[in-house]
């Protein structure tokens, strides 16, 4: 549809239609929205007090504080602005491995659902992507539902490619960033845990938002191909090992993925991030709605 991944079909769309995005604290926007911003406006949201000035506006003087105090005092209200949304998606070599997973194509839906959803509310949304062969979207953000078709043109010229050190690649982005806002990061975190705990804390140390959701293959899960003598090709720097694999090492195999999943789980949980795990295997369309809450989405 439009250039859209499959996925995208009008059905899935009207549900993306139905949610907002969330954050836990307040930012301010560019331009008039939903959401609530730390600058004072005209919004039903009161904020605080002042004393009123000489050509401030009599409808905004509170009667019954005055009642009180025999002094004029002003209601200040919170204004409501967009939000910044910024989707960084990891688009290294082991993203496209195994390739009958499909990884980067599921990151890429889920990058255009999170955009798609933040677009429709009229919030502004810029997609980095990290490594990758291609040229990406240019980074600026956009505004409109309709925008959603350029940023699918973008993201389909990507092919995974080359290698990604987590902290440094996003600590390269964040001296881009001049405005904090809602982050997500999309990738299949297949690297050291040290380097994804100080890449995501990046974020949070600047009073970021962030939402991180891991994409792992079916196949790559259960380890498929590996049995017998084989040789281990780092997808990333291409370095070559010869094991021997049996069913106790693919067991320890599929263990050491859980566990790397869990312990990035638990990172975020006691963190203050959202996470949700996706795994090619099952349906898009359900993993993204039920897991709305998880990635700091609402109805």
């Amino acid at each position: 549809m439009l250039g859209l991944p499959a996925e995208f079909t009008p059905e899935f769309l009207a549900r993306l239609e139905q949610l907002r995005l969330k954050t836990r604290r307040e930012y301010a926007g560019m331009g008039k929205g939903s959401h609530l911003s730390p600058r004072r406006g005209s919004s039903l949201e009161f904020s605080d007090f002042r004393h009123y000035s000489r050509g401030d506006d009599f409808r905004y003087i509170d009667w019954g504080l005055y009642g009180r105090t025999d002094k004029y005092y002003i209601k200040l209200f919170k204004e409501e602005e967009d939000l910044l949304t910024y989707i960084f998606l990891d688009a290294s070599a082991s993203m496209g491995f195994p390739q009958r997973d499909r990884k980067f194509e599921a990151a890429v839906a889920t990058a255009l659902a999170v955009a798609y959803v933040a677009l429709a509310a009229g919030d502004r949304v810029m997609v980095r992507v990290l490594a990758g062969k291609g040229e990406p979207p240019a980074p600026v953000f956009v505004y409109g539902r309709h925008r959603i078709v350029e940023l699918a043109r973008h993201l389909s010229a990507i092919r995974p490619g080359g290698e990604l050190d987590f902290a440094p690649a996003l600590a390269r982005e964040m001296v881009s960033i001049r405005r904090a806002g809602k982050v997500f990061v999309i990738s299949d975190f297949l690297g050291l845990l040290n380097s994804v705990e100080r890449a995501l804390g990046l974020f949070t140390a600047a009073n970021m938002d962030v939402s991180a959701v891991q994409i792992l293959g079916a196949t790559e899960l259960d380890g498929q191909g590996l049995q017998g003598d084989v040789e281990v090709v780092d997808a990333e720097t291409g370095e070559r090992v010869r094991v021997s694999v049996g069913a106790r090492e693919r067991q320890r195999y599929r263990e050491t993925l859980m566990r790397l999943a869990h312990e990035i789980r638990f990172f975020c949980s006691r963190s203050g991030l959202h996470y949700a795990l996706y795994t090619t295997d099952r349906e898009f369309h359900d993993f993204f709605v039920h897991a709305a809450a998880s990635l700091g989405l609402v109805h």
